[in-house]
């Protein structure tokens, strides 16, 4: 039922979006249930329609409080010891080699070299790559950016 929604949605988007468009804050709003009602009829429910819009309603939230920034990466290197900067290096190295097109981010806080890879949207993106890079870094856990 959630796809069907969705399906609904992305059609809507593309075929009636353009006609209401408005601005808010640079960022393009379509209301898709305004251009729905003279072109087609939709028979849904009322817990879906309010689903939509309690999940529009969230995503301004998330992003006026700051969380909608909020991303996920993987450390897979984290020492203090006295060859940390060598190992750290050759972590990063050997991951660069191993996936390409991967970000990977070397740091310092004193006392600890870190070596952080990928920038993941979703805790649930950043947990599917990591059971990945865990084969080869079996210490990797995930950290919030």
């Amino acid at each position: 039922m959630k796809r069907a929604a969705l399906i609904l949605a992305l059609a809507a988007l593309s075929c009636f979006g353009l006609r209401a468009q408005e601005q808010r804050d640079s960022v393009v709003v379509y209301d898709v249930f305004e251009n729905l009602s003279d072109k087609l009829t939709v028979n849904q429910s009322l817990e879906i329609y309010s689903a939509v819009i309690a999940h529009v309603e969230r995503n301004e939230k998330r992003s006026a409080s700051g969380l909608a920034d909020q991303t996920y990466r993987i450390r897979i290197f984290f020492d203090s010891g006295q060859n940390a900067r060598a190992a750290s290096e050759a972590a990063a190295a050997r991951f660069r080699n191993s996936h390409p097109g991967v970000s990977v981010t070397r740091s310092f806080t004193n006392p600890f070299f870190k070596v952080t890879v990928g920038n993941y949207s979703t805790k649930a993106d950043a947990a599917a790559a990591l059971q990945s890079i865990q084969r080869e870094f079996p210490a990797a856990f995930i950290v919030r950016n």
